[in-house]
This record gives structure tokens, sequence and C-alpha cells, in this order.
């Protein structure tokens, strides 16, 4: 099960509002390192920063941050497989920093897993919205899991909705977080599960075609 971990939320839009999150900061450069804590400690409390993916993994565990944010590239591993490495042990949202030429590997893995991401260089209005879409993003796992009792099961699900998110936001012009809600109070209304809204959405969407 997913650590309860408190988040202020107004309504059905599942992101923070001026709250404070503990932060790790990792990644193989210095100067894109210290950027990153010096644009978000104004907003959170970085509590430790990284180089290597062996620290990574020992100062997450160690501390049991909020919210990672790393680099994609280490001299002893890399980035992305780390997160994901981690969130079987300690399931938490990672912000990505990275390079555009790794965009493609970053979009690649956010569709099996919570992460938002980050194009460099750093820009402090870029790194908390991203922030605040990786924390939304895993209050809404969070919510899933709840219905499902099991993390990779609720990851599963994950998939058939964020494509129902997608549908909603293109046809009813509607937010990330207002698609998720209108999907949540569905499943309340009906007594279902969000998964079986989704599967209907798809589904009309198939029969539209």
């Amino acid at each position: 099960m997913i650590d309860r971990r408190k988040i202020q939320t107004s309504g059905d839009n599942a992101t923070m509002s001026h709250h404070e999150h503990t932060v790790v900061v990792a990644h193989a450069s210095d100067e894109t390192r210290d950027a990153i804590v010096a644009s978000i400690n104004d907003q959170h409390r970085v509590i430790a920063t990284c180089g290597t993916v062996t620290e990574i993994k020992q100062t997450v565990l160690a501390t049991r941050p909020d919210i990672l944010i790393t680099g994609v590239m280490y001299p002893d591993g890399e980035g992305i497989d780390t997160a994901i490495e981690l969130s079987d042990a300690y399931p938490l949202p990672t912000v990505v920093a990275t390079a555009a030429r790794s965009l493609e590997l970053v979009e690649k893995a956010m569709r099996d897993h919570v992460m938002a991401y980050l194009i460099e260089p750093i820009v402090p209005e870029d790194l908390e919205a991203a922030i605040i879409v990786a924390w939304s993003r895993f209050e809404q796992l969070r919510d899933l899991e709840s219905q499902v009792e099991d993390l990779k099961l609720a990851l599963e699900h994950r998939k058939y909705i964020e494509r129902a998110k997608g549908i909603l936001m293109a046809s009813e012009s509607m937010s990330e977080a207002d698609a998720f809600g209108y999907l949540r109070r569905r499943a309340q209304d009906t007594r279902r599960r969000m998964i079986d809204i989704a599967h209907e959405i798809l589904e009309s969407r198939k029969m539209e075609g």
C-alpha cells in the first residue's frame, strides 16, 4: 500500500496549494543540481542532494522524501530506471530534469509510471509546474490504488484512465484535473470503479470512430 502522505486539495483538483514538500535533488551535473536547489528552496525543503545512482537509492530509502527530482544519465547508471526501481520499494512522484535530446525516453517512461519532466536549463516556474503535475498524478494513482488494493494493478488501470482523460480533455475542453474529477464523480455516482468508466468512454469513442 502507498504511504498516505497528506496534501491540501481544493474540490476535485488534486494539486498542492502552498504545501511544502520534502525533496531529494539528484543530477550528475553539479551546476544543474545547484540550479534546481536554488529554484525550489523558497517553495519546498531540499533534504538531500545526490550525484550518482548509488547515492539516490541510499538517500531515498533512508530519508523517505515526498518527491524525487532526478537527471537522466549518471556515471553509474540511469536516473529513470533508478526511479522506477525505487517505486517498487517506496512509491513517490518523480520529476525528471532532461535535455531535449532525451525527451522521447522520458515520455516513454511516463506511460507506465508516475512522472513529470522538465527541460533543461532549469526555469523556476517550470520546475514548480512539473512538481505540481507529478504530485497530482501521484494523488490520482493513490485514488486508483485505494480502489484495487494493488499498486501494479493500479498502474495498469492508469493507462486506460489516462486515455479516457485525454478524450475528455480534447472533446470537452477539460483540464487534466477536471477530467480526472469527472471520472471519479461518475464512478462514485454509479457505484462503479473509475476503470469501468474509463473503459466505457474508450468503447464509446471506438463506436463513434
